[in-house]
């Protein structure tokens, strides 16, 4: 018996996609799905994914009877019954009913309920999806298609306020909104920055080390507070106040153009060097040159503030000058270091200036000369619209005097001859000829 069965899934798999089965696709897919339902074959999948003429009644009491409760919920899906495949599905996941087909048949429903244009079958069953496990079932709403969203109008503040009782599950959305779609909506900016700042709060009550979720909420709250310029400063400041999240303090004293009080903070409270130049640097990205001079000058001056006598101030105003030469006005730094230094100390930075001074003098000297080109080319247009050149040339004699033209000046009469201009002054020719100069006309 068993050698016909397989014989007979095997003819029946032959011949379902040719003419012999039309008019009987119905008993040759219904009779193959029992055939691999008995046999637990593998092909059972495949039959009920692909297109099939599978018979639902009488296929749905055989699946059941043989406990393939995972395949009978795509043979419901594939009939477009999503509500009966997912409620058999889930309670497979609950372990009300037992079916190890798929061990990871939680992310397939999460995958399945991602794709599904059903929105109140997904809402009814997010509740369960976030319980399990929030991380991964918030996919059901990050990994949505945009155009499915636009198309259902999808509210974002309706799936936050779903999110509610799944504070990880919301910085993830809140996360997908800022940094994968940035939307410019100040209060997702804000909602995620608090969401941050709240989680690092209360892993700091608990413990007083840096764990690992700890550091990395942390970098994640500084590139937001960096990158964005959407969220309310004030509000964040006020609730930053008082711990001991000074970097993200000076951040936000910078987004306010407070620039004293920041760098104040990263130099005499965290004494991080490093961290005040790359303040320096990311402040003035995309600012004019001015701008992130004035940066480096405010910094040099924290370093050197009268009564400063620390010695790893003093090296790290050296370095920042040594360094970063080309971010200074070497005269106005001039002014203000102190007489004690020598010039071998400053020397890197005496050499940038005066390089730096010289590719500035000779920079503005290629575009005086790029300018005068300019103008040049703009005259001789101009010239040529006026109409036809006049030649000068060795050749060319003045009709009053008959010698030869010893400057490029002429008047011209208005028949075509030419004569010197004090030869024409001379005659008293001045009131019917016209005047040419080397700026109204082309000589050779």
């Amino acid at each position: 018996m068993a050698k016909c069965k397989r014989f007979l899934m095997s003819y029946l798999n032959e011949v379902r996609s040719t003419e012999v089965a039309n008019g009987y696709k119905e008993d040759i897919d219904t009779a193959l799905l029992k055939l691999y339902a008995e046999a637990n074959h593998e092909s059972l999948l495949d039959l009920l994914v692909s297109e099939n003429f599978c018979l639902l009644t009488d296929s749905a009491a055989w699946l059941e009877k043989h406990k393939k409760y995972f395949a009978l919920g795509l043979l419901y899906h594939y009939n477009g019954q999503d509500a009966a495949a997912l409620q058999l599905w889930v309670k497979i996941v609950d372990g009300d009913i037992q079916d190890s087909t798929r061990s990871d048949l939680y992310e397939y429903i999460v995958d399945f309920l991602t794709f599904c244009s059903d929105q109140e079958l997904v809402w009814k069953h997010s509740e369960w999806i976030l319980q399990k496990n929030e991380e991964v079932g918030i996919q059901i709403f990050t990994k949505r298609p945009l155009e499915e969203q636009e198309k259902n109008n999808i509210n974002p503040d309706d799936i936050i306020n779903c999110l509610n009782k799944y504070p990880k599950a919301r910085v993830k959305y809140l996360e997908h909104l800022v940094l994968e779609r940035k939307i410019q909506k100040e209060k997702y900016h804000t909602h995620l920055a608090v969401l941050y700042l709240e989680a690092i709060l209360q892993l700091k009550s608990v413990t007083t080390d840096n764990c690992t979720e700890t550091t990395e909420l942390v970098l994640k709250l500084r590139s937001l507070l960096q990158k964005s310029d959407l969220y309310r400063i004030r509000f964040i400041l006020d609730k930053i106040q008082g711990t001991d999240l000074h970097m993200e303090s000076a951040i936000l004293y910078g987004k306010l153009e407070e620039h004293e009080k920041a760098l104040h903070i990263l130099v005499h409270e965290l004494k991080d060097f490093h961290a005040a130049e790359d303040y320096c640097m990311w402040n003035s990205e995309n600012r004019d040159v001015q701008y992130r001079q004035r940066l480096f000058h405010l910094l040099l001056s924290v370093y050197l503030t009268p009564g400063t006598s620390d010695c790893a101030f003093v090296m790290a105003a050296v370095d920042l000058l040594n360094n970063h030469a080309a971010e200074f006005d070497a005269g106005l730094v001039l002014q203000v270091v102190p007489d004690s230094w020598s010039v071998q100390l400053l020397s890197p930075f005496l050499a940038g200036a005066v390089r730096q001074s010289i590719h500035t003098k000779r920079m503005t000297q290629v575009a005086l000369g790029l300018a005068q080109a300019e103008n040049l080319i703009y005259k001789h247009e101009k010239v040529k619209q006026k109409g036809t050149p006049i030649l000068l040339s060795d050749k060319k004699v003045c009709q009053v005097c008959q010698n030869p033209f010893c400057e490029p000046v002429f008047v011209r009469y208005p028949n075509g001859s030419m004569a010197h201009t004090h030869c024409a002054a001379n005659r008293h020719l001045n009131s019917n000829v016209t005047h040419h100069s080397p700026s109204s006309s082309n000589q050779t």
